[in-house]
């Protein structure tokens, strides 16, 4: 408990490699079968390094960890991770506002300024920090999928994320969007300039934040819904995903984020490799630079990609690293 603490403040603050870290430390320990009660005991657990290890005794001989109480103690931290919070707002915006002299959400409302997303993210604050429950996401992809049939009967949602992985609730609502046949163009196509529109009309869309060009490669569209009867605005995402890279992003979208990151690193080291359009081979690199993009193998079916890549099925609800 004390480490998955710590996990959400690095979480917050936006350090991506000691998130990695408390992550596997914390899986890590929730498989174990006894009580780990030494530095070498939590050192001998594959996933956890020294200096983990070294916080993993205090706490055991404490009850406490002194770099946590530090973190709960920062006035500026606090301040920070409540910036965090606004939607459209990262770590450099935050800590730009910080250091500028706002101190609350009222100063930045009152005198900072803000783009149009980042007013949303403040007049929204609240609604968007809140956990979407499991059957709120099911209602919100629901209204969407009977939209896109009453459009088109073959045209499938699927509501991704760790609402598919079996989560109990959501930060946000992920809908891929697609067709068998179906080019990005024709199904970004069918989404913008119908179904959006309808949806608006209805009163469920309440705001577009980021909207593909129908121009450009851009494959969502991200915004705020909300269910009738209530008032509380949810982020949707709507996933444009041709029927040729269905499997490829079913893997992508379902995370979580270090077993994709695991399926990847997996892809290139058998000279491979795997992202949200497919599963693709004969991949020549410099270092870290591609030097082509190799030949597709698979990116229709989800279960393929495994086979191909040699890793045994795993159901969507035990891809939690």
């Amino acid at each position: 408990e004390v480490l998955q603490q710590m996990l959400d403040y690095y979480t917050r603050t936006g350090d991506h490699w000691r998130t990695l870290a408390y992550r596997k430390g914390i899986n890590a320990l929730r498989r174990q079968t006894k009580k780990i009660k030494s530095k070498a005991e939590a050192r001998s657990i594959p996933g956890i390094g020294e200096r983990l290890a070294d916080k993993i005794e205090e706490i055991v001989l404490t009850d406490h960890l002194r770099r946590l109480n530090h973190t709960n103690e920062s006035e500026a931290d606090k301040i920070i991770q409540e910036f965090l919070g606004i939607y459209g707002c990262g770590l450099a915006q935050a800590s730009k506002w910080a250091a500028q002299g706002y101190r609350s959400l009222s100063d930045l409302r009152e005198r900072a300024s803000l783009t149009k997303n980042q007013r949303i993210g403040l007049e929204r604050y609240h609604d968007f920090a809140q956990r979407i429950p499991h059957k709120e996401v099911e209602a919100h992809g629901a209204v969407v999928r009977r939209a896109i049939q009453s459009v088109d009967k073959e045209m499938q949602v699927i509501i991704g994320g760790s609402y598919r992985r079996g989560a109990q609730d959501s930060g946000d609502i992920d809908l891929l969007i697609t067709k068998s046949e179906a080019t990005l163009e024709q199904v970004r196509s069918l989404v913008l300039d119908t179904v959006v529109p309808q949806l608006f009309r209805e009163g469920f869309l309440q705001i577009g934040l980021q909207t593909s060009r129908r121009t450009g490669e851009g494959s969502k569209w991200q915004g705020a819904s909300v269910l009738p009867g209530t008032t509380i605005w949810r982020r949707l995402d709507l996933l444009f995903v041709p029927g040729a890279e269905f499997g490829a992003a079913m893997i992508y979208f379902t995370g979580n984020d270090i077993f994709n990151r695991s399926m990847r690193l997996l892809a290139r080291r058998k000279g491979m490799c795997l992202n949200q359009r497919g599963l693709f081979k004969d991949v020549m690199r410099n270092g870290q630079m591609k030097l082509n993009p190799g030949r597709l193998v698979e990116g229709r079916d989800e279960r393929r990609i495994f086979e191909v890549l040699g890793v045994p099925w795993r159901p969507p609800e035990l891809r939690i690293c």
